[in-house]
């Protein structure tokens, strides 16, 4: 057979894998994409809503990206730039609320976090003000890494080294709004490495610990100057092709398109089928995946059709691919990673400025769950204006769920969008004071959308 190579999943990840393969091998090699839903995408899912005669956008998956100067973010700014969607980019300044107001709800309030040390010397908020002593407590406590132990929780380790405190009120709402999933059950060494080795390598503390990882790190990335060196030649000839567009983005903290992220996602898509040598497979599900006589692999889709490759690239969440290699060694892995389910409640108001302070949004700590069902809020209108469609409105979005869905709502595919819609606007009557009709309201369920690393 020819040479081909084959992506399972269409999402944003598997789209970006097939396009990057069709940029650089020739075009006799093949690259399959299989997806088993009916659309492209994945968890990327940008809605049109219309209430009257205003018409915006409601993001059900991811709403923004990050700028900055890592690979991964750079990666991201070359597709977009590959892509030609440099004229659909609206970005957040650095010196925008978005960018500069992250709030904690905690004791009934909004708590700004921190941004720098005039911010510490104007006085920390209540949520904030165990911060300080779980530094010093790092600095000055003795070393106390458990024996034998090859990791431990993230709620353990900051309790241990910072103090409870500061896992309740920071790090268990940071965790919130990453994972959706609860301090108590997440993998410092998975998550917080840097910190977790720092606390292993160090005599007296993570962050004096934190100075050996960095000279370790240091001396292990030399290994790839030359391949740093080439990504920076390549970065500034775009920076030198496009300069108003690199600027924008050097003082942006964030960013989306005018007409929400699932336009990367369909830009991608749309480029991928101009390709003749890249075949796509949407709503055909795979069955099973095996290696064939000859050492290809064979991979059965929905149907009874088989499609060969020499490589598959498995972009899908391992929950997805249990079935697929059930008689395999690894699939007792596939079993150990659990998945947090979220709702995502898009509520949209009539007029500007209803919230009571400016900035991205918020997020709910373990010290504030008892009294809140939500994971946060982002404050959509402040943070991407444009992408109100220049109409008088304001939009928001509660997170509920994660690691208490079941708890607070039962089962996912039994609760009913009305009792989320419910709970949605509780939280933004209780926590902001909205207590006007919302113009709109929508709720969507994300089944098993987030990996819980335990």
């Amino acid at each position: 057979m020819s040479q081909a190579i084959t992506v399972l999943g269409g999402g944003i990840t598997g789209l970006s894998t097939a396009w990057y393969l069709a940029q650089r091998l020739p075009q006799s090699v093949g690259i399959r994409l299989v997806e088993g839903s009916s659309r492209l995408g994945g968890w990327v899912r940008t809605d049109r809503r219309q209430a009257g005669d205003v018409s915006f956008i409601a993001e059900k998956g991811p709403r923004t990206l990050r700028t900055g100067s890592s690979r991964e973010a750079l990666a991201v700014l070359e597709l977009v730039d590959d892509l030609d969607m440099r004229s659909d980019v609206i970005a957040a300044p650095k010196a925008s609320a978005a960018a500069r107001n992250r709030f904690i709800y905690y004791d009934g309030e909004l708590n700004c976090m921190p941004t720098g040390l005039a911010s510490v010397l104007t006085g920390l908020p209540p949520a904030v003000r165990c911060l300080p002593r779980g530094i010093w407590h790092d600095l000055t406590a003795k070393k106390n890494t458990p024996e034998g132990a090859s990791d431990e929780s993230i709620h353990s380790f900051i309790s241990r080294r910072f103090g409870q405190q500061v896992d309740d009120n920071l790090a268990s709402a940071v965790m919130h709004g990453i994972y959706a999933a609860d301090t108590k059950d997440l993998s410092s060494r998975a998550l917080l490495y840097p910190f977790w080795l720092a606390d292993q390598m160090g005599t007296s503390g993570v962050l004096r610990g934190l100075r050996r990882v960095a000279k370790q790190s240091r001396a292990r990335n030399a290994r790839f100057a030359a391949r740093d060196a080439e990504e920076k030649y390549s970065v500034s000839k775009r920076r030198m092709q496009n300069p108003e567009f690199w600027a924008s983005i050097d003082d942006a903290s964030m960013y989306s398109f005018r007409g929400g992220m699932q336009m990367l996602t369909d830009r991608l898509s749309s480029r991928l089928a101009k390709h003749s040598n890249v075949e796509l497979f949407i709503g055909q599900p795979a069955r099973k995946a095996r290696l064939g006589v000859d050492g290809n692999v064979e991979l059965e889709l929905d149907g009874g059709r088989v499609v060969q490759s020499q490589h598959l690239i498995n972009t899908l969440p391992l929950h997805r691919i249990r079935d697929l290699f059930d008689n395999e060694p690894s699939s007792a892995l596939l079993q150990e990673t659990p998945y947090a389910d979220v709702a995502v409640v898009n509520v949209a108001y009539s007029g500007k400025a209803i919230t009571p302070v400016d900035g991205f949004g918020y997020l709910v700590p373990r010290a504030s769950a008892n009294s809140s069902k939500a994971l946060g809020v982002v404050f959509d209108s402040c943070s991407l204006p444009e992408q109100d469609g220049g109409a008088d409105i304001s939009r928001l979005t509660v997170m509920l769920g994660g690691a208490r869905f079941r708890e607070l709502f039962g089962e996912p595919d039994a609760v009913t969008k009305d009792v989320l819609e419910q709970a949605a606007l509780e939280t933004l009557s209780d926590h902001l004071g909205i207590r006007m009709a919302p113009i709109d309201v929508d709720a969507t369920v994300g089944r098993k959308c987030i990996p819980s690393y335990t």
